[in-house]
């Protein structure tokens, strides 16, 4: 749920040559905690999905769940981040994906990123999460623009120069004013946190460099309500998702 991550997946590419990782400690369990994550969700794994395939299986429950479909999928990741434990520091990089799963070089660092932002969706940021739910859905059907250019943008940068990690910052601040924008300020928190651990899950030798988020935030009581039916909510998903786009961050 990167950020967009189908349109930068030439940026990750290019960036992982320079990502260096520590061994994992445990593969053999590192195969079965994600073989069985993989279960949860009626995937098959042999051979391996590639991410698109499987981040669309995750958009399409979201969409027609609602609410209850993001708990169903927080309660999959969290059983997941139990099962690994400390082997997620060392094995839940892109070269053990490569290596263990025999996925492109762009998968991998797809599923390393997205490990650490549902980690952070499914526990620090749950509350938001769903709060948020309908408008961060609407954005992601019906006001695409803004994000497709933050993607876009943010891919040139990285083109230009794999090693310039102020494109993140840059990424990441264009992600939360697109979201601010229908949303309000109160998301600020939720989305910064959301795009920063995926940034730094992608490229950690950025880590001192990418912006710090608020921790804290002024509450606001607000309830969103979706304008749409689930039909139409259905209809609309597929057409973005058979246009090679994604619904949530």
């Amino acid at each position: 749920m990167s950020n967009f991550v189908f349109v930068a997946l030439a940026c990750l590419l290019a960036v992982s040559a320079f990502t260096d990782a520590a061994a994992c400690g445990d593969a053999n369990k590192f195969k079965l905690c994600y073989n069985k994550y993989m279960e949860s969700f009626d995937v098959g794994t042999s051979p391996w999905p590639e991410y698109r395939a499987f981040k669309m299986i995750r958009e399409v429950l979201l969409v027609e769940k609602g609410p209850a479909g993001q708990t169903v999928e927080c309660n999959y990741q969290n059983e997941l981040i139990s099962c690994l434990g400390d082997l997620a520091a060392d094995c839940v990089s892109t070269d053990n994906f490569v290596s263990t799963f025999a996925v492109s070089t762009a998968d991998a660092a797809n599923y390393v990123e997205d490990y650490y932002m549902m980690q952070y969706t499914c526990n620090d940021g749950f509350q938001d999460a769903i709060k948020y739910f309908y408008c961060m859905e609407q954005v992601g059907l019906y006001y695409v623009n803004k994000l497709e250019k933050c993607s876009s943008d943010k891919a040139a940068a990285l083109q230009s120069n794999p090693n310039d990690c102020t494109a993140y910052n840059t990424f990441v601040t264009c992600m939360v004013d697109a979201f601010v924008s229908h949303c309000g300020a109160d998301i600020t928190k939720y989305m910064c946190n959301l795009e920063v651990d995926g940034a730094v899950a992608a490229v950690p030798q950025c880590k001192s460099q990418i912006q710090t988020c608020p921790t804290t935030y002024n509450f606001v009581d607000v309830v969103f309500k979706p304008t749409y039916t689930r039909k139409q909510a259905m209809r609309q998903a597929f057409q973005r998702l058979q246009r090679g786009g994604q619904i949530f961050p």
